[in-house]
């Protein structure tokens, strides 16, 4: 039944493919809704009374005693019924990233409605998620939740069938091993979104699956539980330009400084989430844009999170033995002139950053540290040799985010370890004695 009014009562995707409910036919005096439990009281009066609170709103507030009761049926409708009804309301505004599929994946025992109506939630949370600049999607056995400035928030609650299904869709869209639940696995993919002018919006999305411990009665889907998060790149919400990452004026101009720099290493620090790949994602464009396209920039990452022009941009892939050390060394036979190494994890990637920093090259890192001392602390507990560590470490950013009521300020210092080079070398290197050094050079 088409409805020919303005006002037109309807249900949120989310809520629609969670509770099993859609609405099949409604006017101003009647609504037919297709449930997939008819027996499922509480639904039907949660149902009843969000319509009669519309009915009255918007069609009898004049009049409202003609509103009457009784003008609500239930129709109990199959899990495909079901799918192709929601299909049927949500598919216009629902379409709004589609990506080829390889179609042997997804011949997995579910039915083509089905498959459509999780594609269609997931574009649902996705844009959700991207409109409401959330940093990361968490998609767990019984809701799904946002992180939105630097706190999570529920979204919306999922049934265990439908967490699955919702995790398999990512993972198709991933290449991953959709039968694999045994094991962590991680991807990514891009997803084109249409924004509410009409626009299109690509987005970088970094995807880690993690089995987990199933909170069902007597654990029996125990074995398919997982925990997925999504991280959410957003290169037009994030400005890759230093002076509009949120950086004084002063650190702005010192950054700018160290770009021009021909050899040396810089290290970019802080804890996870803290903007530290977008810090030095904005630098190597700086160095694209100050040499007019002059210099070689070669970045190794774990997924590349931004995709940059004029750069060369590697994915180390441990699963075909290529680490970050493999990939380094690799990368000194492409004649680089810029270095960037998305994180250094272990001693051979430490010693070989250092290397290619006393041979030449300009290498930009990342690194796990909460503090400057545990960055040199880091370093050497890696095996680098303080001598040459202090010899070419240029700079430390150490930054982190700060979240407000409805905003997001970075935190950041910055030492200019070239300053502090000749005080480190008369001193005895102790956190006090470092700290006494590093606090008269801190940006």
């Amino acid at each position: 039944m088409e409805n020919h009014y303005e006002n037109k009562f309807e249900l949120s995707l989310p809520f629609s493919i969670h509770n099993g409910v859609v609405v099949i036919e409604n006017s101003k005096s009647f609504v037919k809704f297709g449930v997939r439990n008819s027996r499922d009281l509480s639904l039907k009066k949660q149902l009843e009374k969000a319509w009669a609170s519309y009915a009255r709103k918007n069609y009898f507030s004049e009049n409202s005693e003609n509103l009457e009761a009784g003008k609500i049926e239930f129709v109990e409708l199959s899990k495909e019924e079901l799918d192709k009804a929601i299909l049927k309301n949500y598919g216009q505004s629902g379409n709004l990233s589609r990506r080829t599929e390889k179609s042997g994946a997804e011949n997995s025992g579910t039915n083509e409605s089905e498959k459509k109506a999780v594609a269609l939630l997931f574009d649902s949370l996705l844009s959700e998620a991207l409109g409401r600049q959330a940093t990361d999607i968490h998609i767990e056995e019984k809701c799904v939740r946002f992180r939105v400035n630097g706190l999570l928030e529920k979204i919306c609650e999922l049934s265990v069938e439908r967490s699955v299904e919702l995790v398999r869709r990512v993972k198709i869209l991933s290449n991953l091993d959709v039968m694999e639940n045994r094991r962590g696995q991680d991807g990514q993919f891009v997803s084109e979104l249409e924004d509410k002018n009409g626009g299109k919006t690509c987005v970088f999305v970094r995807v880690s699956c993690l089995p987990a411990v199933s909170s069902s009665f007597r654990g029996e889907v125990g074995e398919n539980a997982e925990s997925v998060v999504l991280r959410l790149l957003d290169a037009k919400r994030v400005p890759l330009e230093v002076e509009k990452l949120g950086f004084s004026l002063r650190q702005s101009d010192f950054l700018k400084k160290m770009s021009l720099l021909e050899n040396g290493l810089i290290l970019v620090c802080g804890p996870t989430g803290a903007g530290k790949s977008t810090t030095a994602a904005a630098l190597l464009n700086e160095i694209e844009k100050s040499f007019l396209g002059k210099k070689k920039i070669v970045t190794i990452e774990d997924p590349p999170e931004y995709v940059l022009s004029g750069m060369t941009q590697i994915r180390v892939d441990e699963k075909i033995g290529v680490g970050f050390d493999d990939a380094l060394r690799l990368v000194f036979r492409q004649d680089p002139d810029v270095i960037f190494v998305g994180e250094i994890r272990d001693e051979k990637t430490a010693l070989t950053v250092i290397r290619a920093s006393l041979t030449g090259h300009l290498v930009i890192a990342t690194l796990h540290t909460s503090d400057f001392f545990g960055a040199y602390a880091r370093m050497r507990n890696l095996g680098v040799n303080f001598e040459e560590l202090n010899f070419v470490l240029k700079g430390i950013v150490l930054q982190k985010l700060d979240f407000f009521v409805g905003e997001k300020n970075l935190n950041a210092k910055i030492l200019d370890c070239q300053k502090c080079f000749f005080d480190f070398f008369e001193t005895d290197f102790t956190e006090k004695n470092f700290l006494k050094v590093a606090e008269k050079n801190i940006l």
